[in-house]
């Protein structure tokens, strides 16, 4: 079963800019090489609050924050979310489906965090896996921008259990990451380059495995008959000699004894101790690299 991915990035207010150019595609050039431009037209908003990413979101934390203060330069304007799963999960669903996944998981955001902090959720689907970029304004219950409570660990750590949770009530069947485990929490940009070593290094291993076949396949032993000491087994036998003695009929032919290849050889026995122990060793190197070549 595939499981159900949700990573989170801070956006502060320097970063705003950057990241808006890259989810709304304003430009051609990417930096992200899985972009494929002639799919862009493909993607599509399930929220669209935010023309300006740096002027609308901080437009709106003004207008909805409580304190009179100023937010401070290095403040967390943004936590980005990044939804998606593997390839396996969307293979075999139509379009619908596939916006229904996205819209099901922003939703449970809107439940969990307020509707009206959801700034933006954008659904690509020209890069290598659909996914959405799910933008939300830290406010907490006072409408106090703070990214460090509304989404401390145990925010995350909620996070983690209950959209797997959520999606499967409503027909999606994803699995939650494994429970407790001493991995990052990976930012997007992170998850993303995890992928891209990910699938490189899944490209070399299977070159590899095709190049520890293909030396098994090709060993063999290459052993010198000279070296073995080896000599044709030969036996005695009677034959026919063509001479002959009698009167008449009555005639006798003489047989002679002559010396006849059996067919087999003779090997001294140390010579033949090797060429078994040899070949158990080429047996056993053989069965290293074809197990080597089924594993990881």
């Amino acid at each position: 079963m595939s499981f159900a991915v949700a990573r989170m990035q801070k956006v502060k207010s320097g970063n705003l800019v950057g990241v808006g150019n890259h989810n709304q595609r304003n430009t051609d050039n990417h930096s992200n090489k899985d972009i494929d431009v002639e799919r862009s037209h493909l993607n599509y908003d399930l929220v669209n609050r935010t023309e300006n990413y740096k002027r609308d979101i901080e437009q709106f934390i003004n207008d909805n924050k409580s304190s009179s203060r100023a937010v401070r330069k290095d403040a967390v304007l943004i936590n980005e979310w990044i939804i998606t799963s593997d390839n396996p999960f969307f293979k075999d669903k139509d379009d619908k489906e596939i916006k229904d996944f996205f819209d099901t998981a922003k939703s449970y955001f809107a439940d969990k965090f307020g509707d009206n902090n959801i700034r933006y959720a954008q659904v690509h689907l020209d890069e290598t896996t659909p996914h959405m970029h799910l933008g939300i304004v830290p406010f907490n219950d006072e409408h106090k921008l703070s990214a460090k409570t509304v989404f401390n660990r145990q925010a995350l750590q909620a996070v983690q259990d209950e959209l797997p949770k959520y999606l499967n009530e409503r027909g999606f069947e994803l699995e939650r990451g494994e429970k407790g485990s001493e991995r990052k929490n990976l930012t997007v940009p992170e998850y993303k380059k995890a992928k891209d070593e990910l699938k490189e290094i899944t490209t070399t291993l299977e070159q590899r495995k095709s190049e520890v076949l293909a030396l098994s396949n090709d060993k063999a032993p290459t052993i010198k008959k000279e070296s073995l000491d080896l000599k044709d087994e030969t036996k005695t036998v009677k034959v026919p000699s063509g001479e002959t003695i009698g009167i008449g009929k009555l005639r006798h032919e003489f047989m002679k004894n002559e010396e006849r290849k059996t067919g087999n050889v003779i090997i001294p026995e140390s010579k033949l101790n090797a060429v078994i122990k040899s070949y158990e060793e080429l047996y056993k190197a053989n069965e290293k690299l074809k197990n080597y070549a089924e594993t990881d």
